[in-house]
């Protein structure tokens, strides 16, 4: 029995004697609790169906629910659990999902929820569609889906709107793509077999919005973004966002009519004690390192470069054994480190021919778009000094975009070695046969590695990045730029960050990858389809000697086999191509690490590859 079921029962000493008798019991629950939780960076949206990080998604996940999830309480990475469905029948051909809802579950607002509400929300999906968000994992298999997103990709809102009027008329008629059956039953229909569709689905560009406050604020307009949705909330799930500062907190509050709380506290019995989650932000890692060891901070990220001030190398136990103290250094904390991750660290290089230089303010030409140049930087990376002596050795170097211990992972894919020898090879083929010298006058005879401030890991990284180039260039026979070179390490606010390098403002830049729902296609659709978030903002279909269609209906065939031997195969050529563009640099692949005071209880369960914290398990003890 675990210690949170242990403390919840009621203990009664019923003593008999001349004083008569005394009942002793457990003090009640703790209630109206408040959780401070520091961090860095800041939420893109609070839209679910648009927003596609993970700052806003770790806010979604309390505030707005899925059809399904994953099990609370494991670390299973398959879509077992309901939420707001009790059940999915899924037909003999696999191509039509048929879901029982939850009854009684009212949105923030009071509007009831049913099948009309998840056919709206799959119309809003489809209508308000970004092409640099989430909403592709849930198109591309969906009956009619494929053609709005490839207008959405074209830019064609014309076409977008028109495709998208004809799939909602169909809806309507329940004759498309998700069909109402009664209040509480509600179809779902595929192109084809997709087997990690449910999946999808529990990422948060499945989550249910209130359709009464949409449409108070004017409905689904096609091919836009609502301005109230992007920054207020109105879900079915335990919390409602109550305050939005950008660059200093996030506060979220309990919602009093939360349809799963006794359900909840069948398994968790002390669920709502928290009332209150600030969310701070905080960019300076010592600091809420400092501050979690004083008490005024209830958990913290800490990047793995930070490791050595909370965690104490003790090998990391089964993780039921682990109740949080056996790794952690300091007695008021609780650490669980090194336990298995899909997450993937990535440098990537915007490939256009010229740059918007968010750092210089002026077009530039691009170095980046020489094959050459990336693979010099590819092998310039001393990827072993990244992981022992910036990542604290919570990782492992990356091969390519599906990552190790996950189906369809390439164990044969290449590794670009620390080389530098190799590195003035490529630096000096860019140099004689490229242009690279002319291309870096013409950028003031600088290149600048971006990584999102606050971010320690990454920092360091860059710089480890720029330290090997450097050396190349130090090498017998290392062709020196006329003008000489100088490299600036750049960081920059999460929210700009990520906007500069969607508008191809950034040329080098370093991010990671946490999964949506764990399946390869979810690492190669954004990493390498053409239409793929980080693809489409490298400009990965535009670059040279990238041969899109092939490698666009790769992923395609293998997204619609049911046969594994196939999708592995298919798998294999995909990272094999990319791996030989050189289109990203894959530093490592990370293992977890949490860190909460020690009297944060059921945080824990954070280390499922598939969740963010969930803050209505959450209590604190003494």
């Amino acid at each position: 029995m675990e210690r949170n079921q242990l403390i919840a029962i009621v203990v009664i000493i019923v003593v008999i004697g001349g004083a008569g008798v005394f009942l002793f019991m457990q003090p009640a629950p703790p209630t109206g609790q408040t959780v401070v939780y520091e961090t860095y960076g800041n939420p893109d949206y609070m839209d679910p169906h648009n927003n596609y990080e993970t700052f806003g998604s770790m806010i979604h996940y309390n505030v707005y629910e899925t059809l399904y999830t994953y099990e609370w309480n494991t670390l299973r990475t398959d879509p077992v659990e309901p939420l707001l469905a009790t059940d999915v029948v899924i037909s003999s051909d696999a191509k039509t999902y048929t879901f029982t809802l939850q009854q009684g579950v009212t949105f923030h607002d009071g509007t009831p929820f049913n099948a009309s509400c998840v056919q709206y929300n799959f119309e809003r999906m489809m209508g308000t569609f970004d092409p640099s968000g989430p909403v592709w994992m849930i198109a591309e298999p969906i009956l009619g889906g494929q053609a709005i997103e490839d207008a959405v990709y074209d830019e064609n809102l014309t076409l977008h709107t028109s495709l998208w009027n004809a799939w909602v008329a169909d809806n309507a008629a329940g004759t498309g793509a998700v069909n109402v059956i009664d209040e509480f039953t509600v179809e779902v229909k595929l192109a084809y077999a997709y087997s990690p569709f449910l999946a999808a689905l529990t990422y948060e560009v499945g989550a249910m919005i209130s359709p009464s406050w949409v449409e108070s604020l004017g409905g689904i307009v096609v091919g836009s973004h609502d301005e109230t949705i992007d920054v207020e909330t109105c879900g079915t799930g335990p919390y409602m966002l109550d305050e939005w500062t950008i660059d200093e907190r996030v506060v979220l509050t309990r919602n009093p009519n939360y349809w799963r709380t006794a359900a909840s506290k069948a398994m968790f019995p002390f669920s709502g004690a928290i009332d209150e989650v600030v969310i701070k932000i905080n960019e300076d890692e010592n600091s809420r390192i400092l501050n979690i060891k004083a008490g005024t901070a209830d958990i913290v990220t800490v990047n793995p470069s930070s490791a050595s001030l909370v965690y104490n190398n003790v090998t990391a136990p089964a993780f039921a054994a682990n109740d949080g103290t056996v790794q952690a250094l300091d007695a008021n904390t609780k650490v669980w480190a090194m336990y298995p991750s899909f997450s993937i660290a990535s440098i990537h290089f915007t490939m256009t021919d010229t740059m918007n230089e968010t750092t210089l303010q002026q077009v530039v030409e691009n170095p980046y778009r020489l094959l050459n140049v990336r693979k010099s930087l590819s092998h310039a990376l001393d990827y072993q000094a990244v992981i022992d002596n910036v990542a604290q050795g919570f990782g492992t170097q990356g091969q390519g975009p599906v990552p190790i211990g996950m189906f369809g992972h390439n164990d044969s894919a290449y590794v670009y070695p620390y080389n530098l020898e190799m590195a003035k090879t490529y630096w000096n083929a860019a140099m004689n046969d490229d242009g690279l010298d002319a291309i870096l006058t013409n950028n003031t005879n600088r290149l600048i590695f971006y990584y999102n401030s606050g971010n320690e890991v990454r920092r360091k990284t860059q710089l480890l990045l720029k330290d090997g180039v450097m050396a190349m260039l130090e090498l017998d026979g290392a062709i020196q730029p006329t003008g000489g070179l100088t490299i600036d390490v750049v960081g920059v606010e999460w929210s700009t960050y990520l906007a500069a390098a969607r508008h191809q403002e950034v040329g080098c830049w370093m991010i990671g990858w946490v999964p949506d729902y764990a399946d390869p296609d979810n690492y190669v659709g954004p990493y390498v389809k053409s239409t793929g978030s980080y693809a489409y903002w490298a400009h990965l279909s535009d670059s040279a000697g990238w041969d899109e269609a092939t490698v666009d209906d790769w992923i395609a065939d293998a997204s619609k086999s049911t046969d594994d031997a196939e999708r592995i195969a298919l798998y294999g050529k995909v990272q094999d191509a990319i791996i030989e563009h050189a289109a990203y640099i894959w530093v490592y692949q990370s293992l977890t690490l949490t860190v909460t005071r020690s009297n944060v209880f059921n945080a824990q369960f954070n280390a499922n590859p598939m969740h963010s914290y969930y803050f209505f398990h959450m209590y604190k003890g003494e």
